[in-house]
């Protein structure tokens, strides 16, 4: 048995990009930047941002649509796939990105009741 399930958090890098497919269905797609802190040897910190593209479909686009705006911290859940395309100049590229089956709005450091 196998399993391909992935939860990510991060904050959304852009407001979410909303389109409808030629059969009618609805479809969202954004980045999260998953932020990482390091310590060095010396003593220093370190920061490394790993940035994620997201896809919504259906109800969960609609979801999205009322609720996400740039910057606000989120938790995705949802399968790795790996698709590929070719651009205008015949360049073929693959893309890695979640697409997701849940997703949850979390709170921000300041919003927490304390």
């Amino acid at each position: 048995m196998s399993l391909n399930t992935l939860i990510l958090t991060g904050n959304l890098g852009g407001d979410p990009r909303f389109t409808v497919t030629t059969t009618g269905r609805k479809k969202a797609s954004f980045s999260i930047a998953s932020t990482k802190s390091l310590k060095n040897a010396d003593g220093s910190w370190t920061k490394t941002t790993e940035w994620t593209p997201v896809v919504l479909w259906g109800r969960l686009s609609d979801r999205a649509e009322k609720l996400l705006t740039k910057g606000l911290p989120v938790l995705v859940h949802g399968e790795k796939r790996t698709r590929t395309y070719t651009d205008t100049k015949g360049q073929s590229h693959q893309v890695v990105e979640l697409v997701a089956v849940d997703f949850q709005v979390l709170a921000r450091k300041q919003e927490v009741a304390r």
